[in-house]
């Protein structure tokens, strides 16, 4: 083997890889199998110039050389077959298949002294002398590459679709100038010394495989991959052997060239089995660099879309974030009807109406609330979409489908909170028409029969959520926030029923006292990050009273809480104070220095949800709740208050027993 042989062995190389992509694929349509029909017989071409760069036998190279005209007759014919398929230009059949006619009485005549006549001896190896006959053919395959460029020129002008002017561009570039160069071996065959041209072929064929790899031509990217990665190992493979070999030659003369040989290769095996991986590392990221990118991407951009609650803008970041992506010329998502719903990705064709408007691909979107198409139009760098992208954006659109759900989801909830107040409000309106009791407890029970049941579920839903997320952002934060407000209409339900109870509760004796501190130590966690600072003055001698203990201590909670409030983040004192009366009573006074209310509220301050507190802050209930406890205990309250000063909330109990 000499320096010559090396271009002609990459072209029989790569046209050989070129060839098995196009045998192995799936999709064995009429053009693959031409193109890889075309490889192959180029590839056989090639092998046979490189064993005529090593030969010395005239006799032999000769017979060589006519069965390589035998297969080289036909590559006329598949070239143009495979350019009349290509451009769509079916008509022009007819003379494909006269120029099939053509090669196969060509075929004999190959084989005749005045086709070839004789074979030369050159620098580089042998090459065959042409005879009269071989003209015949020069004219029949100068014909047929004219009719082949005059073909994709015309499709290139013809075609409007900036996908189908790439792929004829390129067949255009790399075809032509392999077909270009292979012309210039009939000057060697004149007799000129000059080195084939046509060994070069392997230059156009990587030009393919790389408009293959940018732009997936053909859909061969996973085949091209990996035969360049073969190509790159079997090179540097042969740089290892060709390097080791010489420097033990020079270093080692003593020992045997056989030994030195073997040697070469094991070193070789080694070397190579230890980068491979680290070579074919190298070149997947530089083949599928911008994949890795827009894989990235779409990985950021499927976290990000679930953290929002309003779907138009969810459509708004994905068709703007996929844009850039591609760089699409347009992208949509269209609302579509579960008979017309398509649950496979799939290339738009031609004769669909969407590809009129622009749209080269359509990805289903599986949400259960929003059935759509995610419709990708054509990208800017005219390729065509590979089997790779449209994975990673059947991911995205797995997350659209899901944000789309919980966006839905939060709606839901959202309203359903708006629908709870409504309720509320409504049902408020008919409770302060008429005071009584019996309307409360009616109240308490419709309302506790609507909302328990939808809340608890609800609720049920939340929590279930928030245990299985693995990474808290915001939306962790949202359904916290959902699942307090559920908690706050729960406690609404609550309140509600508190105040409808019946009033046959047992009654033990128990001391206020107690019960104070009992509340303080309830509410401390509300107002210990707070500047509020507690006073209290028992001055009662007689602190005993008949009454339930539950449902007393919830009158302090109340009033106290209520002070807390008042008092807020700007601080404060509640001073709270027990004494008795000259008739045995127990009097307890509870006084805040908080914003105080004015004087015209306090007709309405102990009616069911009258507040002046903001809306989410209360519901009207606790000040009620406390006054019927009061009442159904035998005894009165009371407030006194003035605007900017604070309030008092003074109550009245009997000690010793129940009136």
């Amino acid at each position: 083997m000499n320096i010559y042989s090396i271009p002609p062995l990459l072209s029989a190389i790569i046209l050989f890889i070129l060839s098995l992509m196009g045998i192995l694929k799936a999709k064995r349509s009429s053009v693959n199998l031409l193109f890889s029909l075309i490889c192959l017989i180029g590839c056989f071409l090639n092998t046979d110039k490189t064993i005529l760069t090593i030969v010395q036998n005239q006799s032999t190279a000769l017979k060589i050389s006519r069965i390589d005209h035998m297969f080289l007759v036909f590559i006329i014919p598949l070239y143009l077959h495979f350019t009349v398929l290509v451009t769509g230009y079916k008509k022009w059949m007819s003379i494909v298949k006269i120029f099939y006619v053509v090669s196969f009485l060509l075929v004999p005549l190959a084989q005749h002294p005045l086709y070839l006549k004789q074979i030369r001896n050159y620098y580089f190896g042998c090459f065959a002398i042409s005879g009269p006959l071989f003209y015949i053919f020069g004219v029949f395959s100068t014909t047929s590459l004219f009719m082949s460029l005059y073909l994709l020129f015309k499709k290139l002008k013809e075609s409007k679709i900036s996908v189908h002017r790439t792929r004829i561009k390129y067949i255009l570039l790399s075809f032509g100038l392999a077909a270009f160069v292979n012309h210039f071996d009939v000057i060697i065959m004149s007799g000129h010394e000059i080195y084939p041209m046509g060994n070069f072929v392997f230059v156009p064929m990587c030009i393919l495989g790389y408009a293959i790899s940018k732009h997936d031509i053909m859909e061969w990217k996973i085949f091209l991959n990996k035969g360049l990665t073969f190509v790159t190992l079997l090179l540097i493979s042969i740089g290892f052997f060709i390097g080791i070999e010489v420097l033990f030659k020079n270093i080692l003369q003593f020992i045997n060239i056989g030994i030195i040989d073997i040697i070469s290769m094991v070193l070789t095996f080694i070397l190579v089995y230890i980068s491979k991986d680290k070579i074919q590392e190298i070149l997947v990221h530089f083949l599928q660099q911008k994949f890795i990118q827009n894989r990235k991407a779409v990985k950021d951009l499927s976290l990000e879309i679930l953290t929002i609650h309003d779907i138009e803008y969810i459509k708004e970041t994905i068709l703007k974030s996929l844009t850039n992506m591609f760089g699409l010329e347009r992208c949509s998502i269209q609302a579509i009807t579960k008979s017309d719903f398509s649950e496979t990705s799939f290339l738009i064709r031609e004769s669909d109406h969407l590809w009129k408007l622009g749209f080269r691909l359509s990805i289903p979107i599986f949400s259960k609330s929003h059935p759509s198409h995610l419709l990708l139009g054509e990208k800017d760098e005219m390729s065509l979409y590979t089997t790779e992208e449209i994975e990673i954006i059947s991911i995205l659109a797995n997350h659209v489908a899901l944000a789309f759900d919980n966006a839905e989801a939060y709606k839901k909830i959202r309203d359903f909170s708006e629908s709870l107040e409504k309720i509320v409000e409504e049902r408020t309106k008919a409770l302060i028409q008429s005071e009584s009791l019996a309307a409360v407890g009616r109240l308490a029970a419709g309302v506790a029969h609507e909302l328990n049941n939808p809340i608890a579920s609800v609720m049920s839903t939340i929590e279930f959520h928030i245990d299985h997320i693995e990474q808290k952002g915001e939306l962790y934060e949202d359904l916290e926030f959902s699942l307090k407000e559920l908690k706050r209409a729960r406690d609404i339900v609550k309140s509600l029923l508190d105040s409808s109870r019946q009033k046959d509760e047992v009654k033990d004796a128990i001391d206020i006292h107690s019960t104070i501190e009992d509340s303080l130590r309830i509410l401390y966690p509300q107002y210990k990050t707070k500047k509020i600072r507690i006073n209290k003055d028992y001055g009662a001698k007689n602190s005993i009273i008949m009454g339930n203990l539950s449902r007393l201590c919830q009158v302090f909670i109340n009033i106290i809480k209520n002070a807390i409030d008042a008092i807020g983040e700007k601080g404060g004192t509640i001073t709270i104070k027990t004494f008795n009366s000259e008739n045995n009573k127990l009097i307890c006074s509870i006084v805040d220095n908080g914003d105080g209310m004015d004087e015209h509220l306090f007709k309405d301050i102990f009616k069911p949800f009258f507040t002046t507190k903001q809306t989410g802050k209360g519901i009207g209930l606790g000040l009620y709740i406390a006054y019927e406890i009061i009442r159904d205990h035998g005894g009165n309250i009371e407030v006194k208050s003035k605007k900017g000063e604070g309030t008092d909330f003074s109550f009245t109990l009997q000690t010793g027993s129940m009136p």
